[in-house]
């Protein structure tokens, strides 16, 4: 099974929900508030995010954020994505029976001596 770990990747998928939520308000003030997070938290997160990609993803109007094109594109497909997250863990039994197994370990076996 790969290692997508934030320490593997570098990328923080808790960022993601921030970043969606300062789109859908057009500032960090609304989006704190609707995150229960304080504005320097969702501003750090924002400013983290941002440091993945090699686009813009806000310009500033006065006191709001008003999202890129990009970040509209980033947004639409984040969601998407969210949206399939959830939508399979929903429809998942909680028996883990019905989970795939995982891949197995392709480690050499260490030889052992009698």
């Amino acid at each position: 099974m790969k290692n997508l770990s934030r320490s593997s990747t570098g990328i923080d998928l808790n960022l993601i929900p921030v970043f969606i939520e300062v789109v859908r308000c057009g500032s960090m003030a609304k989006a704190s508030s609707r995150l229960e997070m304080s504005r320097p938290a969702v501003s750090l997160a924002l400013k983290r995010f941002g440091m993945l990609f090699n686009e813009p993803l806000f310009t500033r109007k006065g006191l709001f954020l008003e999202p890129t094109p990009y970040a509209l594109r980033l947004t639409a497909e984040m969601e998407k994505l969210l949206g399939a997250i959830h939508d399979h863990i929903a429809s998942t039994p909680a028996g883990a029976e019905n989970l795939p197994a995982p891949e197995e370990d392709k480690a050499t076996p260490v030889a052992t001596t009698a």
